[in-house]
């Protein structure tokens, strides 16, 4: 393999290794902070996963949408997207439904919700929503598709397969190249070694070039032959051994 060829893998497995530190990073951020306050966030931006038809055309199943954390002194109006938890098959879970009446009893601002796809939201949802039971708004930005990967990533199997298992792998070629290196670097001072000590013997050109050679053929021997052997050269003029690898 060249120089270059090495030089481009290098520069390709670093920024694998970039993405995936940072994709860890906010899986971890993502999972403690749902631990904490409810909303998986990232200094109060909440990127959630859809994953039901309730809010098509709007939000599609699959995309991933941002979406920023509220307070229980917020205000909403008519027509924001909000998220809330519910309970659905004994879990408690995070729903995103449109507001669609804003109801005022006795002092108190109720906010009726309802999803976009009327085919399986055709009635308002039952439950009324406070400022204290609405956790984020969505900000009207969305990746399509993300919200599918990273509810993957988040599983056992999908944080082995895309964090741990890669990381690994990653290890495992950079002790490589660190022995290699190191093989690398000792051949080198070997043959700086023995090519000074050649040249400050009394010796003619051809008797120094032919004694590098043995040298270093007993050292590849030595090693299992491997990597290849510098070539040296003697020069016409007789001045002392230029190596070239």
């Amino acid at each position: 393999m060249s120089k270059i060829l090495k030089r481009i893998v290098n520069v390709f497995v670093d920024i694998i290794v970039v993405l995936i530190l940072m994709v860890s990073i906010i899986v971890v951020m993502l999972s403690l902070t749902s631990k904490s306050s409810g909303v998986p966030n990232i200094f109060g931006t909440a990127p959630l996963s859809v994953l039901t038809e309730s809010m098509e055309d709007t939000i599609n199943p699959g995309d991933l949408i941002l979406c920023s954390l509220t307070d229980i002194e917020d205000e909403f109006q008519k027509g924001d997207i909000v998220t809330f938890p519910i309970e659905l098959n004994g879990e408690k879970v995070l729903n995103t439904h449109r507001i669609v009446e804003v109801v005022e009893d006795d002092n108190i601002i109720y906010y009726r919700t309802q999803g976009d796809n009327e085919e399986t939201n055709p009635e308002p949802d039952t439950d009324l929503q406070t400022s204290s039971t609405i956790v984020a708004k969505y900000t009207g930005t969305k990746i399509p598709g993300l919200g599918n990967v990273l509810s993957f990533i988040r599983t056992q199997l999908g944080f082995f397969l895309c964090i741990l298992l890669p990381m690994i792998i990653f290890f495992i070629y950079e002790a490589v190249r660190v022995v290699m290196n190191l093989m690398a670097y000792s051949k080198e001072k070997a043959f700086e070694e023995a090519q000074s000590a050649v040249n400050n013997s009394e010796l003619t050109e051809e008797q120094k070039k032919q004694a590098i050679e043995e040298y270093l053929a007993s050292l590849g021997q030595q090693s299992g032959n491997a990597g290849n052997e510098p070539e040296v050269q003697t020069p016409a003029d007789g001045n002392n051994t230029n190596v070239e690898s």
